[in-house]
Protein backbone atom coordinates (compact mmCIF):
# COMPACT_ATOMS: atom_id res chain seq x y z
CA UNK A 1 0.00 0.00 0.00
CA UNK A 2 1.67 3.50 -1.32
CA UNK A 3 0.80 6.54 0.41
CA UNK A 4 0.53 9.90 -2.09
CA UNK A 5 1.67 12.64 0.26
CA UNK A 6 0.05 16.09 -0.62
CA UNK A 7 1.54 19.23 0.16
CA UNK A 8 0.99 22.86 -1.48
CA UNK A 9 3.27 25.71 -0.41
CA UNK A 10 3.94 29.27 -1.26
CA UNK A 11 6.97 31.11 0.16
CA UNK A 12 7.70 28.67 2.99
CA UNK A 13 11.40 28.47 2.34
CA UNK A 14 11.56 28.85 6.29
CA UNK A 15 9.55 25.97 7.36
CA UNK A 16 9.10 23.28 4.80
CA UNK A 17 12.10 21.82 6.03
CA UNK A 18 10.58 20.90 9.02
CA UNK A 19 7.44 19.83 7.30
CA UNK A 20 9.37 17.70 5.02
CA UNK A 21 11.71 15.88 7.69
CA UNK A 22 8.63 14.89 9.76
CA UNK A 23 7.73 13.07 6.57
CA UNK A 24 11.03 11.28 5.82
CA UNK A 25 11.39 10.25 9.57
CA UNK A 26 7.76 7.63 9.30
CA UNK A 27 8.19 4.71 10.54
CA UNK A 28 6.17 3.35 7.26
CA UNK A 29 8.31 4.36 3.94
CA UNK A 30 6.57 3.30 1.53
CA UNK A 31 4.94 6.62 0.39
CA UNK A 32 5.61 9.77 -2.62
CA UNK A 33 5.29 13.46 -1.25
CA UNK A 34 4.08 15.54 -4.16
CA UNK A 35 5.03 19.27 -3.45
CA UNK A 36 3.38 22.05 -5.25
CA UNK A 37 4.83 25.24 -5.29
CA UNK A 38 2.56 28.07 -5.87
CA UNK A 39 5.11 30.06 -7.67
CA UNK A 40 7.00 30.86 -4.14
CA UNK A 41 9.25 34.18 -4.08
CA UNK A 42 11.27 32.76 -1.50
CA UNK A 43 13.99 30.47 -1.02
CA UNK A 44 11.36 27.22 -1.07
CA UNK A 45 12.34 25.70 -4.29
CA UNK A 46 15.98 25.72 -3.64
CA UNK A 47 15.35 23.73 0.23
CA UNK A 48 12.87 21.73 -1.94
CA UNK A 49 15.27 20.59 -4.10
CA UNK A 50 18.24 19.89 -1.68
CA UNK A 51 15.74 17.02 -0.37
CA UNK A 52 14.93 16.49 -3.82
CA UNK A 53 18.52 15.58 -4.90
CA UNK A 54 18.85 13.01 -2.04
CA UNK A 55 15.54 11.48 -1.79
CA UNK A 56 14.57 11.41 -5.15
CA UNK A 57 12.18 7.74 -5.43
CA UNK A 58 10.68 9.65 -2.57
CA UNK A 59 9.72 13.65 -3.26
CA UNK A 60 8.27 14.99 -6.40
CA UNK A 61 8.16 19.26 -7.29
CA UNK A 62 6.28 20.79 -9.55
CA UNK A 63 5.87 24.24 -9.80
CA UNK A 64 2.92 26.00 -10.96
CA UNK A 65 2.31 29.80 -12.30
CA UNK A 66 0.77 31.60 -9.32
CA UNK A 67 -2.90 30.42 -8.95
CA UNK A 68 -3.93 31.91 -5.48
CA UNK A 69 -6.29 28.66 -4.47
CA UNK A 70 -5.24 25.83 -2.84
CA UNK A 71 -8.19 23.97 -4.45
CA UNK A 72 -6.40 24.26 -8.15
CA UNK A 73 -3.15 23.13 -6.46
CA UNK A 74 -4.04 20.26 -4.44
CA UNK A 75 -5.62 18.87 -7.41
CA UNK A 76 -2.72 19.30 -9.37
CA UNK A 77 -1.15 17.07 -7.16
CA UNK A 78 -3.86 14.51 -6.86
CA UNK A 79 -3.51 14.32 -10.53
CA UNK A 80 0.29 13.39 -10.22
CA UNK A 81 0.03 11.13 -7.46
CA UNK A 82 0.32 7.20 -7.97
CA UNK A 83 -0.39 5.90 -4.86
CA UNK A 84 -2.92 3.69 -3.32
CA UNK A 85 -3.74 6.16 -0.32
CA UNK A 86 -4.34 10.26 -0.61
CA UNK A 87 -3.05 11.97 2.27
CA UNK A 88 -2.53 15.65 2.83
CA UNK A 89 0.08 18.07 4.69
CA UNK A 90 0.11 21.55 5.05
CA UNK A 91 3.42 22.80 4.50
CA UNK A 92 3.85 24.43 7.51
CA UNK A 93 2.58 21.41 9.94
CA UNK A 94 4.35 18.46 10.98
CA UNK A 95 3.09 14.67 11.40
CA UNK A 96 4.28 12.54 13.79
CA UNK A 97 6.57 9.55 12.83
CA UNK A 98 3.55 6.92 13.09
CA UNK A 99 1.37 9.00 11.34
CA UNK A 100 1.31 6.52 8.27
CA UNK A 101 1.53 3.82 10.18
CA UNK A 102 -1.49 4.05 12.18
CA UNK A 103 -3.33 4.94 8.29
CA UNK A 104 -2.00 1.91 6.89
CA UNK A 105 -3.02 -0.44 10.10
CA UNK A 106 -6.70 0.78 9.81
CA UNK A 107 -7.01 0.67 5.73
CA UNK A 108 -5.78 -2.45 5.59
CA UNK A 109 -7.90 -4.01 8.37
CA UNK A 110 -11.26 -2.36 7.26
CA UNK A 111 -11.95 -2.79 3.45
CA UNK A 112 -14.90 -0.90 4.12
CA UNK A 113 -13.31 2.01 5.06
CA UNK A 114 -12.73 5.13 2.45
CA UNK A 115 -11.73 8.01 4.50
CA UNK A 116 -10.01 8.72 7.65
CA UNK A 117 -9.09 11.92 9.92
CA UNK A 118 -7.78 12.19 12.81
CA UNK A 119 -6.85 14.44 15.81
CA UNK A 120 -4.92 16.99 15.89
CA UNK A 121 -2.60 19.47 18.75
CA UNK A 122 -1.96 22.97 17.87
CA UNK A 123 1.68 24.26 18.26
CA UNK A 124 3.62 27.54 18.42
CA UNK A 125 7.50 28.51 17.85
CA UNK A 126 7.17 28.88 21.70
CA UNK A 127 4.95 25.79 23.01
CA UNK A 128 3.11 22.94 21.92
CA UNK A 129 -0.52 22.90 23.23
CA UNK A 130 -0.84 19.54 24.94
CA UNK A 131 -4.63 19.49 24.39
CA UNK A 132 -5.93 17.55 21.29
CA UNK A 133 -7.62 20.26 19.58
CA UNK A 134 -11.20 17.61 18.98
CA UNK A 135 -12.72 16.46 22.63
CA UNK A 136 -14.13 13.28 21.08
CA UNK A 137 -13.63 10.43 23.92
CA UNK A 138 -12.84 7.66 21.42
CA UNK A 139 -12.49 6.35 17.88
CA UNK A 140 -15.74 6.16 15.65
CA UNK A 141 -16.88 5.05 12.30
CA UNK A 142 -20.10 6.65 11.49
CA UNK A 143 -21.83 9.37 9.79
CA UNK A 144 -20.27 12.96 10.30
CA UNK A 145 -22.79 15.00 8.45
CA UNK A 146 -24.13 16.57 11.31
CA UNK A 147 -20.93 17.59 13.01
CA UNK A 148 -19.99 18.89 9.87
CA UNK A 149 -22.73 21.02 9.40
CA UNK A 150 -22.25 22.67 13.08
CA UNK A 151 -18.51 22.73 12.96
CA UNK A 152 -18.21 20.03 15.61
CA UNK A 153 -16.24 18.74 12.86
CA UNK A 154 -13.65 21.30 11.26
CA UNK A 155 -12.04 20.23 7.76
CA UNK A 156 -8.12 20.69 8.57
CA UNK A 157 -5.76 19.28 6.60
CA UNK A 158 -5.92 15.39 8.73
CA UNK A 159 -7.69 13.62 6.13
CA UNK A 160 -6.57 10.29 4.20
CA UNK A 161 -8.52 8.86 1.72
CA UNK A 162 -8.51 5.90 -0.74
CA UNK A 163 -7.60 6.96 -4.50
CA UNK A 164 -10.44 5.21 -5.62
CA UNK A 165 -13.00 7.59 -4.08
CA UNK A 166 -11.49 10.01 -6.93
CA UNK A 167 -13.85 8.30 -9.29
CA UNK A 168 -16.85 8.93 -7.28
CA UNK A 169 -16.22 11.64 -5.38
CA UNK A 170 -13.98 13.99 -7.79
CA UNK A 171 -11.68 16.31 -7.30
CA UNK A 172 -11.24 20.04 -5.25
CA UNK A 173 -14.16 21.86 -6.16
CA UNK A 174 -11.72 24.76 -8.24
CA UNK A 175 -14.52 27.20 -7.68
CA UNK A 176 -14.11 27.34 -4.13
CA UNK A 177 -11.09 28.88 -2.53
CA UNK A 178 -9.93 26.48 0.54
CA UNK A 179 -12.24 23.43 -0.75
CA UNK A 180 -11.49 20.86 2.33
CA UNK A 181 -14.99 21.51 4.24
CA UNK A 182 -16.47 21.06 0.38
CA UNK A 183 -14.55 17.99 0.26
CA UNK A 184 -15.26 16.86 3.42
CA UNK A 185 -19.02 17.34 2.78
CA UNK A 186 -19.21 15.60 -0.38
CA UNK A 187 -17.61 12.50 0.97
CA UNK A 188 -19.99 12.39 4.38
CA UNK A 189 -22.83 12.79 1.82
CA UNK A 190 -22.12 9.03 0.66
CA UNK A 191 -19.65 8.03 3.44
CA UNK A 192 -19.23 7.46 6.62
CA UNK A 193 -16.07 8.56 7.88
CA UNK A 194 -13.62 6.49 10.21
CA UNK A 195 -11.96 9.18 12.85
CA UNK A 196 -9.13 7.83 15.21
CA UNK A 197 -8.57 9.31 18.31
CA UNK A 198 -5.01 10.38 18.34
CA UNK A 199 -3.16 13.43 17.96
CA UNK A 200 -1.10 12.48 14.64
CA UNK A 201 -0.82 16.08 13.15
CA UNK A 202 0.85 19.11 14.99
CA UNK A 203 -0.79 22.32 13.47
CA UNK A 204 0.96 25.29 13.43
CA UNK A 205 -0.51 28.38 14.77
CA UNK A 206 2.00 31.40 13.53
CA UNK A 207 0.78 34.98 12.01
CA UNK A 208 1.26 33.54 8.68
CA UNK A 209 -1.15 30.74 8.58
CA UNK A 210 -4.55 32.37 10.23
CA UNK A 211 -6.82 35.39 10.54
CA UNK A 212 -9.90 36.17 10.89
CA UNK A 213 -10.29 37.94 7.53
CA UNK A 214 -9.53 34.15 6.14
CA UNK A 215 -12.25 32.42 8.65
CA UNK A 216 -14.60 34.91 6.56
CA UNK A 217 -13.01 33.20 3.59
CA UNK A 218 -14.11 29.76 4.83
CA UNK A 219 -17.63 30.54 6.17
CA UNK A 220 -18.19 32.02 2.93
CA UNK A 221 -16.46 28.64 0.97
CA UNK A 222 -19.05 26.67 3.51
CA UNK A 223 -22.11 28.53 2.45
CA UNK A 224 -21.36 27.47 -1.52
CA UNK A 225 -21.26 23.87 -0.43
CA UNK A 226 -24.40 24.23 1.65
CA UNK A 227 -25.63 25.40 -1.64
CA UNK A 228 -24.47 22.50 -3.60
CA UNK A 229 -25.68 19.75 -1.08
CA UNK A 230 -29.45 21.21 -0.78
CA UNK A 231 -29.76 21.32 -4.58
CA UNK A 232 -28.41 17.41 -4.57
CA UNK A 233 -31.26 16.99 -2.09
CA UNK A 234 -28.18 15.71 0.12
CA UNK A 235 -29.71 18.61 2.89
CA UNK A 236 -33.42 18.78 3.39
CA UNK A 237 -34.47 22.62 4.11
CA UNK A 238 -34.25 22.69 7.40
CA UNK A 239 -30.41 21.61 7.42
CA UNK A 240 -29.21 24.07 5.17
CA UNK A 241 -30.69 27.17 6.85
CA UNK A 242 -29.78 26.17 9.91
CA UNK A 243 -25.84 25.19 8.66
CA UNK A 244 -26.08 28.77 6.39
CA UNK A 245 -27.49 30.67 9.43
CA UNK A 246 -24.41 29.40 11.55
CA UNK A 247 -22.23 30.45 8.77
CA UNK A 248 -23.85 34.09 8.27
CA UNK A 249 -23.65 34.98 12.36
CA UNK A 250 -19.95 34.12 12.15
CA UNK A 251 -19.21 36.50 9.07
CA UNK A 252 -21.76 38.94 10.58
CA UNK A 253 -19.93 38.37 13.70
CA UNK A 254 -16.35 38.97 12.78
CA UNK A 255 -17.32 42.07 10.77
CA UNK A 256 -19.10 43.93 13.71
CA UNK A 257 -16.14 43.00 15.63
CA UNK A 258 -13.92 44.80 13.28
CA UNK A 259 -16.46 47.73 13.18
CA UNK A 260 -18.14 47.13 9.71
CA UNK A 261 -21.47 47.20 11.11
CA UNK A 262 -23.17 47.60 7.35
CA UNK A 263 -21.31 44.84 6.44
CA UNK A 264 -22.37 42.80 9.44
CA UNK A 265 -26.08 44.16 9.09
CA UNK A 266 -26.24 41.93 5.56
CA UNK A 267 -25.39 39.14 7.09
CA UNK A 268 -27.68 39.49 10.22
CA UNK A 269 -30.44 40.30 7.35
CA UNK A 270 -29.51 37.10 5.99
CA UNK A 271 -30.18 35.46 9.08
CA UNK A 272 -33.30 36.94 9.58
CA UNK A 273 -34.65 36.19 6.35
CA UNK A 274 -34.40 32.32 7.03
CA UNK A 275 -35.50 32.56 10.75
CA UNK A 276 -38.84 31.16 10.17
CA UNK A 277 -36.87 28.11 9.16
CA UNK A 278 -34.93 27.52 12.20
CA UNK A 279 -36.23 25.72 15.78
CA UNK A 280 -37.30 28.06 18.59
CA UNK A 281 -34.23 27.36 19.91
CA UNK A 282 -31.93 28.75 17.49
CA UNK A 283 -34.35 31.56 17.08
CA UNK A 284 -33.91 32.24 21.06
CA UNK A 285 -30.06 31.64 20.96
CA UNK A 286 -29.40 33.98 18.07
CA UNK A 287 -32.15 36.63 19.23
CA UNK A 288 -30.05 37.15 22.38
CA UNK A 289 -26.45 36.75 20.72
CA UNK A 290 -27.54 39.35 18.34
CA UNK A 291 -28.32 41.74 20.26
CA UNK A 292 -25.50 41.51 22.77
CA UNK A 293 -23.27 41.71 19.64
CA UNK A 294 -24.77 44.51 18.01
CA UNK A 295 -26.48 46.30 20.90
CA UNK A 296 -29.11 46.91 18.88
CA UNK A 297 -33.00 45.64 18.74
CA UNK A 298 -33.61 42.76 15.75
CA UNK A 299 -37.57 41.97 15.32
CA UNK A 300 -37.67 37.92 14.81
Amino acid sequence: MKFSIITITYNRAHLIAQTIDSVLNQTYQNYELIIVDDDSTDNTEAVVNTYQNENPNKIKYIKTNRLGAPSKLRNIGLKAAKGDIISVLDSDDLWLEEKLEEMHAIFSKHNDVNFIMHNLQRFSEIDRLNKPYYNFKTSFYKDIMQELLMCKILAFPVFSMRISLLDEIGFFDEEIVEGQHDYYLKVASKHKVFYLNKPLTLMRRHKGNYTKSYDVIHCLDAIKSYDKLYHLKKLDLKQYKVASNFMNFKIANFYYQNNEKENARIYIKHILSNSSFLDRWYIRANRLMLKNQMNERFSI
